[in-house]
């Protein structure tokens, strides 16, 4: 969530598509993908070419409505999704996931996410909405932070290392890799 960003001028919004029409679901999911840098906005996974990915509708109370928009529609992995309730009411307030005060508000340390305030009720009910620290993604997650570290070790120097995150499936789980080695991703992920 740390890469995502909502471009006011995005070619969804350029091009006024819409969600109703069934024929600007594809395009809509494409320009979504490559605002999001190709990362799962739920689970920063990279997303591969084969993986199944939704439009998701963070708030599916507007789904179908004309509240429902650019804002409110995401590219998700589609197993990352099924984790999600689909009832958003039991987890308000909340924050959204592009929302600027992620930054200085959710942390992620000793391998789980968390609020820097444990009584952040908007950040909690994030993280427990899109189950950030659920068994499976929390494995997923250390697995690639291991697989990194252990690429990092047979790197024979930092500029090496770095070449090796240019693969952009090594940069799954940014903000993982970040807090474990120590790095600052922003521009190898915005350079990509």
């Amino acid at each position: 969530m740390k890469y995502l960003i909502k471009k006011p001028d995005s070619e969804i919004l350029c091009q006024e598509l819409s969600y109703q029409k069934q024929s600007n679901r594809t395009k809509i999911r494409q320009i979504l993908k490559a605002e999001q840098v190709g990362f799962c906005t739920y689970s920063e996974r990279f997303i591969h070419e084969t993986d199944a990915v939704d439009i998701e509708h963070f708030d599916p109370r507007l789904k179908n409505t004309e509240a429902d928009n650019y804002h409110n529609w995401f590219a998700v992995l589609s197993k990352i999704n099924g984790y999600k309730p689909r009832k958003i009411e039991p987890f308000l307030p909340i924050a959204t996931p592009n929302s600027e005060v992620l930054k200085q508000k959710l942390q992620y340390e000793d391998g789980i996410y968390k609020s820097v305030n444990e009584n952040d009720t908007e950040i909690n009910n994030l993280i427990k909405l899109l189950k950030l620290n659920k068994h499976e993604i929390y494995i997923d997650r250390q697995n690639h932070v291991e697989r990194i570290k252990i690429l990092k070790s047979l790197s024979n120097d930092e500029e090496e290392f770095l070449e090796q995150l240019k693969f952009k499936e090594n940069l799954s789980f940014a903000t993982a890799l970040e807090v474990e080695l120590d790095l600052e991703l922003d521009t190898l992920i915005f350079d990509l």
